[in-house]
C-alpha cells in the first residue's frame, strides 16, 4: 500500500487472468494476488479486477483507478473512496 500523489491510497495488485472463477489468493511478492476468469484482452481483465476489487472492499467500481500496468499482470490501483486505514483494515480483514 502506498498514496498517490493526489492524495488517494493505493494499492499494488498482480493479476493472473483466465482462471476457472474469480478470488483472492493472498499476499504476492508484488501486493495482493487476485485470479479473475476474464481473459487479458481488449482490457477485459482490467475490468474485471475493478469490479472484484469492488467487491472485495465494498466500494463502487468508479471510485478506484487503474493508475499503472494497465498491460502487465503488476497493477497499481488507487481508491478515491477509502481512506488510507479503511483501506489497510479491509485489506487484512481479507487475509
Amino acid at each position: 500500500m502506498g498514496r498517490s500523489k493526489d492524495g488517494y491510497p493505493t494499492l499494488d495488485v498482480y493479476v493472473q487472468p483466465r482462471s476457472s472463477r474469480n478470488r483472492c489468493c493472498g499476499l504476492h511478492e508484488y501486493g495482493l494476488k487476485l485470479m479473475v476468469a476474464a481473459p487479458p484482452v481488449e482490457g477485459k481483465a482490467n475490468r474485471a479486477v475493478k469490479a472484484y476489487l469492488a467487491e472485495l472492499f465494498g466500494v463502487k467500481a468508479n471510485t478506484i483507478v487503474l493508475v499503472a500496468g494497465e498491460h502487465a499482470r503488476r497493477k497499481t490501483f488507487y481508491f478515491m473512496s477509502l481512506s488510507e486505514d479503511s483501506l489497510a483494515a479491509r485489506l487484512h480483514s481479507l487475509l
